[in-house]
């Protein structure tokens, strides 16, 4: 027998069709359980809204009774009774253990205590017995609510199949049912509500009701001094979900109109993707191994969506792997491999190549940058070098045969002592800008020393507070660079403390380790936010020195003050 066999566009019309009703049939349900959801929380809700306004009702008309009952008590008039609050009201010595039909099954009370007495009403209205001790005995009272009836009648809320009733703790009716006549307390209503509510849960449900019949539900129980009732405000379950019921209609029907569309546009879509997918097999076949110029593959499937997605999956995994390795490239990673996908993969050897050039490319890069901020840095320091000792052996002496002439010359004290004067300022100036520009005891004694020596200046010329800590070893064997980078960090640093920082104490510390020096600079100032695009060169400067000797800095700051820690190393 002859093997069924579907081509492409049968089984691409099947697959469309089958995906297109899985995702309408999850769109669907999610949709409709949505909806059911919230179709019965709006239900409970509703139904919570109304019981909650017959409780505060409820509770109301027996608190108002209560203030009356305390009223009688204080002001009784011995035979006077209200009969629209009270039927009864009279004091006794002893608790009665009947008053006309109703039955006072209690014998001791400590404060008032009320007594649900609505069985023995033959008018079957909810009746609450009233006991409360005095010096002399007892005050005993009783009163027919009969607008608590009238207030549970109120359907507002409630639709056609709801109502509101109340439960005692005998679990039987204690109030009329809107479905059942005669004798509501010959009505047993042991539901999960009553259940709940004896147990102190005021809470919604759906579950069935005294009637048997599937309702939402939303009870409480109602205690005051001893008195317990439960009401239960409850909706037919057929009629709080009327609504999804049509809604369920609905989706059938726009579930039918779309599938139906499906149908026609997955015929004709399949037949137009049929051709270029034909296409598309024999291209991809020829780029599946990364070959230019195309070499057929081995068929693991018979039909062409076989071929096809056999070829893809290979080109994806070309493709990743060679975007992956470019891009690892593109970052700097030239340690990233690569793995051919043959031979005559031409692509992948061209990266390949390519990565190498460029590793060498950018170490050659790299190290001429460094060289040549290395030359800069040391011309410059060389350049100062020589000024300093031009300034030093050129102009000094200059200066200081220029000051012994005066002294010989005969002018006017007055004259002289200014002119010697201005001279002596132009001497120590002098001596000053030479100093700065490469200070012999940086050559002589080290990095440690000239920031010494620099931090003594500055507390002669500034209003701030300076702490330095230098634990550089005395044979310190570090290169003349690495000094000079040393003292020109120092430098920078206090002089952007001093210009902008409004610091009043600035703290140093350099510390020779085994196989780095650390340099820790802090003030107290205002700070400034680190990644803020610098102002000035200052900052550049330092990370530019820093950089060349290979070193790192961070740098920290807040509106406490800032820090910056140098580490280089010595070799």
């Amino acid at each position: 027998m002859r093997k069924l066999s579907l081509n492409i566009g049968n089984k691409l019309a099947l697959i469309l069709i089958a995906f297109s009703l899985v995702i309408i049939a999850m769109i669907s349900a999610l949709f409709y359980g949505q909806f059911d959801r919230a179709l019965k929380e709006r239900v409970l809700l509703q139904l919570s809204s109304v019981k909650q306004l017959k409780v505060f009702k409820i509770e109301n008309e027996i608190k108002d009774r209560i203030e009356v009952f305390h009223t009688y008590n204080s002001d009784y008039d011995e035979g006077f009774v209200d009969s629209l609050q009270f039927r009864y009201v009279q004091f006794h010595d002893a608790i009665p253990s009947q008053i006309g039909e109703y039955p006072l099954d209690v014998s001791f009370v400590e404060s008032l205590r009320l007594i649900d007495l609505t069985q023995s009403n033959p008018d079957l209205h909810p009746t609450i017995g009233f006991i409360e001790p005095h010096e002399t005995g007892y005050a005993i009272g009783i009163a027919e609510l009969s607008e608590i009836q009238e207030i549970l009648l109120q359907r507002t809320g409630l639709g056609q199949t709801g109502e509101s009733y109340l439960v005692g703790a005998d679990s039987l009716l204690r109030t009329k049912s809107r479905f059942y006549s005669g004798t509501p307390w010959n009505i047993a209503v042991k539901t999960e509500g009553v259940h709940n509510a004896l147990a102190g849960i005021s809470s919604e449900g759906l579950f069935p009701d005294y009637r048997g019949v599937e309702v939402f539900s939303s009870y409480e129980l109602i205690s005051i001094h001893g008195l317990k009732w439960i009401i239960l405000s409850e909706m037919d379950h057929q009629e709080a979900l009327f609504p999804l019921r049509r809604l369920r209609t609905n989706l059938i029907f726009i579930m039918v109109v779309i599938l139906v569309v499906i149908l026609v546009v997955s015929y004709f879509l399949s037949r137009t993707i049929v051709s270029p997918v034909l296409l598309m097999e024999r291209k991809l076949m020829t780029m599946s191994k990364g070959i230019l110029d195309g070499v057929r593959a081995e068929q693991k499937r018979k039909d062409e969506i076989g071929r096809m997605f056999d070829a893809l999956n290979k080109l994806v995994t070309g493709l990743s792997g060679v975007i992956g390795f470019a891009d690892k490239i593109g970052s700097g990673n030239f340690d990233a491999q690569y793995t051919q996908l043959s031979e005559d993969d031409k692509l992948g050897l061209a990266l390949m190549q390519m990565k190498d050039r460029l590793k060498e490319f950018q170490d050659n890069e790299q190290r001429l940058i460094k060289e040549n901020q290395q030359s800069i840095l040391d011309g410059q320091e060389k350049e100062r070098a020589r000024l300093s000792r031009e300034m030093h052996d050129g102009l000094g002496p200059l200066l200081t045969t220029l000051r012994l002439n005066i002294q010989t010359q005969d002018f006017g004290e007055k004259q002289k002592r200014d002119l010697l004067h201005r001279i002596d300022e132009t001497i120590t100036e002098v001596r000053r800008m030479s100093n700065n520009l490469m200070p012999s005891v940086l050559t002589d004694f080290g990095a440690g020393e000239a920031i010494a020596n620099l931090i003594r200046q500055m507390e002669n010329a500034v209003p701030i507070k300076f702490r330095f800590k230098n634990d550089m070893k005395a044979d310190s064997g570090i290169s003349d660079f690495v000094n000079i980078t040393l003292y020109r960090i120092a430098q920078e640093a206090i002089n952007n403390a001093l210009k902008h920082s409004q610091a009043s104490e600035i703290k140093l510390s350099l510390t020779e380790f085994k196989s780095y020096i650390s340099f820790y600079i802090s003030d107290d100032g205002v700070g400034f936010d680190p990644q803020a695009r610098p102002s000035g060169n200052g900052i550049r400067n330092m990370k530019e020195r820093v950089k060349v000797a290979n070193g790192s800095m961070d740098i920290t700051s807040d509106d406490k003050g800032t820090t910056i820690e140098v580490e280089i190393p010595i070799k």
